[in-house]
């Protein structure tokens, strides 16, 4: 039996089985519940546990599972598994839970096939069930539908079995990038965190040979205080330097000005403008930038305080947030201060960004209640085409920006140190460990 394949992590997330609220969680509860459709490398969607999807009009789809899908224990999975589970992730208040609101009806057609009716037209059903949270579940945490179970692990480690012929799967907890980075030169683990490569270390690339870098489907984005005025907060956003924040961080993030830009990499970004006389010096106080405490947000945040600084005359003081806190409190807290975020598109479509903004009050919507905003991402989202899609994002992104309230101004990139073969990084991040062939040595 070969040895099993190491993961460095920054975080070791709980609940797993249950409602993963984060992107580490996610990779993981990818080996352990099999995604029904697959997301691979440049967005190519492939059959996962449903390998066939019929649309029979606008709002309703056929699909049949795998044959011969098992659960751990080899008992078959069904098409009431799948829609079981479905159900219950409507019914948790997890940040997921909004996805299975565009299902208006799930219903197995037999043991094999299965129903879904949406509430809207949407044109591409299977991008957004290649969400590794849809993965059916078994009452049983014991028993898994993935290539992984969970078995006992000390504390600072979790530990998956495979269920099938892939290497075992090791994750062990770094306490930052740089304790990261020491445990993989020391072969204690085969692959680092993605992400949480230390920036300054990436202006040495060609050292590291055995570092992978992929681009995430995670936008970058600054959030300004909700109290500021709209010309003011497009002002911020305007103050940033793009190409110099992506050269100052070594390429960690790229640059990018737009949701719709991570799908449309060659549109250039428009230089910085400064706007000093937006902001009059008299009374001006420091503001706080708040940002998850985890490489590279921290080197992100000096460098956007030091920009706004220079084009604004604001005075921006970096605050480091705990990254749960950042998780559960951000939304709600912080509302006056300027806040760093990451915006992780929940399935790979350009709409998938936008659609969280039509969830607002209409008086909240850009533009307004009368706004066609919300038109637009739903005529959007029942696009068959991917160009059709993506140029309605476009139309209903100027809306958005013109409120000055997401201000986008990088694309997450992910760089992990590796000893394993086979290893690829979809867009999402969510890879799949089965397939990769642990270190020889």
């Amino acid at each position: 039996m070969s040895k099993p394949i190491r993961v460095e992590t920054d975080l070791i997330p709980s609940g797993l089985y249950g409602a993963a609220d984060d992107w580490t969680g996610l990779t993981i509860t990818r080996q352990l519940a099999r995604p029904l459709f697959v997301e691979g490398p440049g967005r190519t969607l492939m059959p996962g546990l449903l390998h066939q999807a019929q649309r029979l009009d606008e709002k309703r789809w056929d699909f049949a599972l795998r044959p011969g899908a098992r659960w751990s224990d080899g008992l078959p999975i069904r098409a009431l598994d799948v829609a079981r589970h479905l159900t219950a992730v409507a019914r948790q208040a997890g940040p997921f839970a909004w996805l299975v609101s565009l299902i208006e009806q799930i219903r197995p057609l037999g043991p094999d096939r299965l129903r879904l009716t949406t509430r809207l037209p949407v044109g591409n059903l299977p991008a957004l069930l290649a969400n590794p949270v849809f993965g059916p579940r078994h009452s049983d945490p014991a028993i898994t539908s993935g290539a992984y179970t969970l078995a006992d692990a000390p504390p600072g480690e979790l530990r998956l079995r495979a269920t099938g012929p892939g290497p075992d799967v090791t994750y062990v907890l770094s306490s930052d990038a740089q304790h990261g980075q020491r445990l993989f030169d020391r072969r204690a683990v085969d692959i680092t965190c993605p992400t949480t490569f230390p920036v300054p270390q990436w202006a040495r690339r060609a050292d590291y040979p055995d570092l992978q870098v992929d681009d995430l489907d995670i936008a970058v984005a600054l959030l300004p205080p909700s109290g500021m005025a709209a010309e003011r907060k497009r002002a911020v956003a305007a103050a940033l330097d793009r190409r110099e924040l992506s050269r100052r961080l070594h390429g960690a993030i790229s640059p990018l000005d737009s949701l719709t830009g991570l799908w449309d990499p060659g549109r250039p970004v428009p230089p910085a403008r400064a706007a000093r006389e937006l902001f009059p010096a008299a009374g001006r106080t420091p503001m706080r930038l708040v940002f998850p405490d985890f490489s590279p947000n921290r080197e992100t945040a000096h460098v956007l305080a030091e920009q706004i600084g220079d084009h604004t005359g604001l005075t921006l003081r970096p605050e480091a947030i705990d990254y749960r806190a950042y998780l559960t409190q951000l939304p709600t807290t912080h509302r006056e201060d300027f806040r760093l975020v990451l915006m992780a598109s929940p399935w790979p479509d350009p709409v998938s960004l936008l659609l969280p903004f039509t969830r607002r009050p209409a008086a909240q919507l850009p533009g307004g209640p009368a706004s066609a905003f919300k038109d637009l991402v739903h005529h959007a989202l029942a696009a068959d085409d991917l160009d059709d899609r993506l140029a309605r994002c476009a139309q209903a992104e100027q809306s958005l920006n013109a409120t000055g309230e997401v201000c986008v101004f990088g694309r997450l990139r992910s760089a992990a140190r590796l000893r394993v073969k086979n290893y690829v990084s979809p867009p999402s991040g969510w890879a799949d460990l089965s397939v990769c062939e642990p270190p020889q040595d």
